[in-house]
Formats: structure tokens, C-alpha cells, sequence
């Protein structure tokens, strides 16, 4: 069961959904319900603002977007004048070519270190840029490669979930 202590002005309204649900869902105190996990996917996001989810605060991604907060899992902006907000200065006022261009010096830098001490075989080809050099058929079954970045996953879902934390794009 999933404990839910809902915030004190949606009391009436969270008490109101429960006891219309078949089975009625349980109170475990005089403030919290003990909702099954199956109905908890269907309890209505405005009711669940504010409330306490098995001792901790459950953030709605509506209630963040209402007050201006990052998702969670964004890391928090740097303070001004420090040396992260220094090179993120610096970041936002370079061409998203030259950035590119970097990147692929640096790839190309990690591909040639690998060479050197003999992970790859003598004669084998460099990939001619950053992007991952394994196309979906080239891959391995059951490895899932990083189109931003050199990381392997063993599943789809993983891959895409690092790519959405850490290459973000169209985000505003």
C-alpha cells in the first residue's frame, strides 16, 4: 500500500475520490489513506499537490511548472560569479559549432589515447567525427549506444533516459 497524506485543504477532495473507488480505499490515520498501488496511477494530479507519498512531498510536474521550478533531477543554476557560471557564460556565447567542433577534437583525442595504449587493433579506422560510429546494425544485440555521447546501455529505455538528462535539446 502506498501511504498518502494529503495537504490539509484537499483533505475533503482526496477523502471524496477514495470512497468512490471500488473497492474503498482505506484511511490508515486520521489524515492519511492507504492507497493500492494500481489506483494510485489514477488518482487525480490536483488532489496530489501538496501531499505526503510515503513520507515524502510529491512533486507534481505542474505544481513546479506553476511556480517556476526546474524539473526535478535538473541541476540547480550556478551562482553568479563563480567559476561554473563563468564557463556557462562562456558556453551560451560560443556558436553551437564551435562547440560541436570541440566535442569532435575531443572524441577524436579519446579515440587516439585509446589506440596508443593498444585498445584497438593497429590499422583500424577512426570514426571521422563525434557522432557515435555504430549505426543499429552495426551494433551488438542487446547494446543500446548513445547518439550524444560514447555511452553503451543494455536496454532502450536506459538510453533514453540518459539522453534526456544529460543531451537535453528543444528544452526551453
Amino acid at each position: 500500500m502506498i501511504h498518502v497524506q494529503p495537504a490539509q485543504e484537499m483533505r475533503v477532495d482526496f477523502a471524496v475520490w477514495a470512497v468512490a473507488q471500488t473497492p474503498k480505499i482505506r484511511t490508515v490515520s486520521t489524515n492519511s489513506f492507504a492507497v493500492p498501488p494500481r489506483l494510485f496511477v489514477e488518482v487525480p494530479e490536483e488532489i496530489l499537490i501538496g501531499a505526503l507519498v510515503n513520507g515524502h512531498r510529491y512533486v507534481s510536474p505542474d505544481e513546479d511548472a506553476a511556480t517556476g521550478q526546474p524539473p526535478p533531477g535538473t541541476p540547480p543554476a550556478p551562482a553568479p560569479g563563480s567559476p561554473e557560471a563563468d564557463a556557462a557564460a562562456m558556453v551560451a556565447a560560443t556558436s553551437p559549432e564551435t562547440v560541436q567542433a570541440a566535442m569532435d577534437a575531443a572524441l577524436l583525442a579519446v579515440d587516439l589515447a585509446a589506440l596508443n595504449a593498444g585498445g584497438d587493433e593497429p590499422g583500424s579506422e577512426l570514426p571521422a567525427g563525434g557522432d557515435n560510429p555504430a549505426t543499429p546494425e552495426e551494433q551488438p544485440d542487446g547494446v543500446f549506444l548513445c547518439p550524444g555521447c560514447p555511452k553503451e546501455f543494455t536496454t532502450a529505455r536506459g538510453r533514453d533516459t540518459h539522453a534526456r538528462q544529460v543531451h537535453p535539446t528543444g528544452r526551453e
